[in-house]
C-alpha cells in the first residue's frame, strides 16, 4: 500500500511539474501578440520552442542505479575495533542513487530551473535547483536555490563527474551537508579569459527557515580554452556561519563511496566556551590540464573551523586540509568539452558506434592537522585523524545518456594511537560499485 501511496504521490508530482511547464508557455504566447511554437524530440531532450527563439522549455531528467560490494577491514585484537572492523556498517546494496526529474528553459533572457530528487523522497529536501537567472551588465544575477560557487569538483554536474563519487574537496567532506543553499550570486566572464562568480546565501535548503550565512567566491584563468588543448587554474573562498536552524558547519568525510563509512574532522562551535565562534573558513585552489584525450584535474582546500575543541580550558580551532589529484584518459580518442561559463568539464559525445571507453585514477586525502591525544577535535581520543582513498575507474559511455560506471576504492582511515606503548590503528576497507547512469 506505501508503495503504491508513493507512486501515486510521484505522478501527482510529475503531474504538476508538466502543468508548472505548460503555465509558463501560457504565460510566454498570452504575452505577446502572437507566438508560433514547436516541439522537437530530436537529441536526448525534448524541448518546446517558440520560433523566434525567446522561449523555450526543456524536460530533462537522471537516473543513477549503484550497486555496491563492501570488503570490511578485520579487526585486530590489539586494539578496539572502529569503522569497517566493527561490522554493523553498509552492506551490501543496491541504492538508487539519484532519480532526478527537471523543468528548464528561457523566456527572452531570463532563465529558469525547477529540479527535484525522487530519491530524496517527495519532500522540499528532494529540490535541488529551484533559481531564475537574468542577464545584468557584463554577467548574470541568479536568485534560489543552487550550488554555492566553491570548487571546480563540487560546481561540475553528477552527470559529468569522472568517478562516481566526489572527492573531499566538496559536500562529500569539507562542505560537508552544504551542497544546494538559498541566496543571490553573480558570474561572468571577462576578456573571455577570466571567470568570477560571488554568491551570499542563506545557510538553508529550501522547507527550512531562513537562518545562518554564507557567502564567498570563485575566480579562475583560462590562459588556454580549445578543444583538446585546456588549461585552467582557479581559487575560492567561502565562510560559513552557522545559527540555530540552520545546517551545521563541519568536516564529515565518507570514505568508500556514498554508502560507505564516516570520519567527522571537526564541529565548528562544538568547544563550549565564552567565545561563541562557530565560522568555518575555506580556501581552494585548483588547476586542469586537458591535452587530447587526457585530463589532469587536482585541487588542495585550507579549511579553518572556529572552536572544535577544548585545550587546558581554552578555546581552539582546527586546521583541515584536503587535497586530490585525479587524471583520466579516453582510449578511444574523445576529448573532454570545457564549459567556461562554469569553469568545468563535461563529457564529449562518443566518436564510434560501439561509444567511448574513459579509464581514471584518483588519490585523494583529508587530514585534521591539531588532533592530538591532548586535543581531539575528531573525537577519536587518538592521536591522529587522516584518511587516504585511491580509486580507479572505468567509465563505457555507450551512446549519448547512457554510461556504465565501474570504481574501485582502496581506503585507508589511520587514527594513530591512543597512548605511549599502543599501537596505530587503521581502517583499511576496499569497495566495488557499478553504475548504471542514464540520463536526457
Amino acid at each position: 500500500m506505501r508503495s503504491e501511496n508513493e507512486f501515486n504521490s510521484l505522478l501527482r508530482l510529475i503531474h504538476q511539474y508538466l502543468g508548472y511547464g505548460f503555465l509558463i508557455l501560457f504565460v510566454g504566447a498570452s504575452s505577446s501578440p502572437l507566438y508560433a511554437f514547436n516541439i522537437y524530440t530530436k537529441g536526448i531532450s525534448p524541448r518546446i520552442r517558440s520560433d523566434d527563439g525567446n522561449f523555450e522549455m526543456v524536460l530533462g531528467g537522471r537516473a543513477h542505479l549503484d550497486l555496491n560490494s563492501f570488503n570490511d577491514d578485520k579487526p585486530n585484537p590489539s586494539y578496539p575495533a572502529f569503522g569497517s572492523q566493527i561490522g554493523d556498517g553498509p552492506q551490501n546494496s543496491f541504492d538508487f542513487r539519484r532519480g532526478w526529474l527537471d523543468i528548464s528553459g528561457k523566456y527572452y533572457d531570463l532563465n529558469y530551473i525547477v529540479q527535484n530528487n525522487f530519491a530524496n523522497g517527495l519532500t522540499p529536501s528532494g529540490l535541488l535547483r529551484v533559481w531564475a537567472s537574468i542577464g545584468l551588465g557584463p554577467g548574470r544575477l541568479t536568485v534560489g536555490q543552487f550550488k554555492a560557487h566553491r570548487s571546480m569538483e563540487e560546481l561540475t554536474s553528477s552527470n559529468e563527474i569522472t568517478m562516481m563519487e566526489r572527492p573531499s574537496n566538496s559536500a562529500a567532506g569539507i562542505y560537508s551537508g552544504r551542497q544546494w543553499l538559498m541566496g543571490v550570486g553573480y558570474q561572468g566572464v571577462f576578456a573571455d579569459q577570466l571567470g568570477y562568480a560571488v554568491d551570499i546565501m542563506s545557510l538553508t535548503r529550501i522547507g527550512m527557515p531562513i537562518a545562518g550565512s554564507s557567502y564567498g567566491g570563485r575566480l579562475y584563468w583560462v590562459p588556454r580554452a580549445r578543444e583538446g588543448d585546456t588549461l585552467h587554474f582557479g581559487l575560492s573562498y567561502s565562510r560559513d556561519t552557522p545559527t540555530a536552524g540552520s545546517l551545521v558547519a563541519k568536516v564529515v568525510d565518507v570514505y568508500g563511496g556514498r554508502q560507505g563509512f564516516t570520519q567527522s574532522y571537526g564541529v565548528a562551535g562544538a568547544a563550549m566556551g565564552p567565545s561563541g565562534n562557530r565560522s568555518q573558513s575555506t580556501l581552494s585552489l585548483e588547476a586542469a590540464y586537458a591535452l587530447g584525450p587526457v585530463t589532469l584535474q587536482g585541487e588542495y582546500a585550507a579549511v579553518k573551523l572556529d572552536n572544535t575543541h577544548l585545550l587546558a580550558g581554552a578555546q581552539k580551532d582546527s586546521h583541515v586540509q584536503a587535497y586530490y589529484v585525479q587524471a583520466s584518459w579516453f582510449v578511444t580518442g574523445e576529448r573532454t568539452i570545457y564549459q567556461k561559463e562554469l569553469g568545468v568539464f563535461r563529457k564529449p559525445k562518443p566518436l564510434g558506434k560501439w561509444g567511448a571507453v574513459e579509464i581514471a585514477a584518483r588519490y585523494d586525502a583529508i587530514e585534521n592537522k591539531d588532533q592530538s591525544l591532548a586535543a581531539d577535535p575528531c573525537g577519536t581520543g587518538t592521536s591522529k585523524c587522516r584518511t587516504q582513498v585511491l580509486t580507479l575507474g572505468l567509465n563505457w559511455y555507450v551512446r549519448k545518456g547512457v554510461r556504465l560506471m565501474l570504481n574501485y576504492y582502496l581506503t585507508e582511515n589511520a587514527i594513530g594511537n591512543a597512548g605511549p606503548g599502543t599501537p596505530n590503528r587503521t581502517d583499511t576497507p576496499s569497495v566495488i560499485s557499478f553504475r548504471t547512469q542514464l540520463n536526457f
